[in-house]
Parts: C-alpha cells; structure tokens; sequence
C-alpha cells in the first residue's frame, strides 16, 4: 500500500508542473520554440518580434481563413506576447491589387481580425491587439505576377510602445 501511495503522490507532482513555461509561453497546444534574442537586438522590440516569432502571415486569395502556416507564426506571436505583457500591437491587413478599394478595405479588415482572433484565444488580452486595414494600398511587391500577390496578401503585427 505504502508503495501505491509513493505513486500516486509522484503522479499528483508530475501533474503540477503542467504550468505554463515562462521561457517560450507555451500552452495547451504544445512548446512553442522562440529562441534567444538576437545579439544587437533590444528584447521585445519590433526587430526581436520579427527574428524571434515572425511577424506576417500570408493568405490564399479572396481568403481570410488562417493557413497552417500562419498558425504556426500566431502561436509564436502569441508565445512572445506573453514574455512581453506590456506590449502591444497592432495587426495590419493588406491586399493584392485585385477587386475594387472598397472590398479589398474590408477583407484586409477580415484577415487582420482574423489574426487578432487567434491571439486572443490563444491567451492575449483582446486590449493588447488593434487592427486596421490597408487593403490594397500598401503592396510590399509591384508587379501583376502571382507571387507578387501572394506577398500582398498579408496580415503584418507591428510593436506599439
């Protein structure tokens, strides 16, 4: 008896350090891996975001459905959000070039709160995160190719001090 009660008491120890790491912000879907600052880099700046986590998303056309691979980018955002608590952000939706000003404002409006919505369930608070669309009018890439509209059709997180 005296050895069953060995086991359950390791047992109800193990179960107790399924906390939170506070070195990665990991949560309920596994580790999340960000690294260590970069040498020159200021932690919790825009340029420790962006090497440590990233910092754009990129959408398939006429979309705002999260791809797998943008998870996998907002689980790091998230991650690194939670190492810096007071930090906020601001979430930038953008376009391609294609469809009219008006319906281009909203589905950037679409991807950027569907990047906020992801960081808030994955644990940060829904006042650290703004959004705002650029729609078609910030292209990162000029030309009528389809790669260069894919890099248009973006979601961007910027640090707010």
């Amino acid at each position: 008896m005296k050895k069953y009660s060995y086991l359950f008491a390791l047992a109800l120890l193990m179960a107790g350090c399924g906390d939170k790491n506070p070195n990665t912000g990991a949560d309920d879907n596994g580790p999340v891996e960000l690294g260590d600052v970069k040498r020159g880099v200021t932690a919790g700046s825009q340029e420790d975001l962006e090497t440590r986590a990233g910092n754009t998303i990129h959408f398939e056309f006429d979309k705002y459905a999260l791809t797998p691979e943008a998870t996998k980018i907002l689980r790091k955002e998230a991650a690194w959000l939670k190492l810096f608590p007071k930090t906020n952000v601001i979430i930038e939706g953008h376009c391609d070039d294609r469809g009219t000003r008006k319906y281009n404002q909203a589905l950037g409006e679409r991807r950027a709160n569907a990047a906020k919505r992801y960081l808030i369930v994955q644990g940060i608070p829904a006042a650290r995160i703004s959004t705002v669309s650029y729609g078609k009018d910030r292209p990162i890439a000029l030309g009528d190719s389809e790669g260069a509209h894919a890099k248009n059709r973006r979601a961007v997180t910027i640090v707010v001090k």
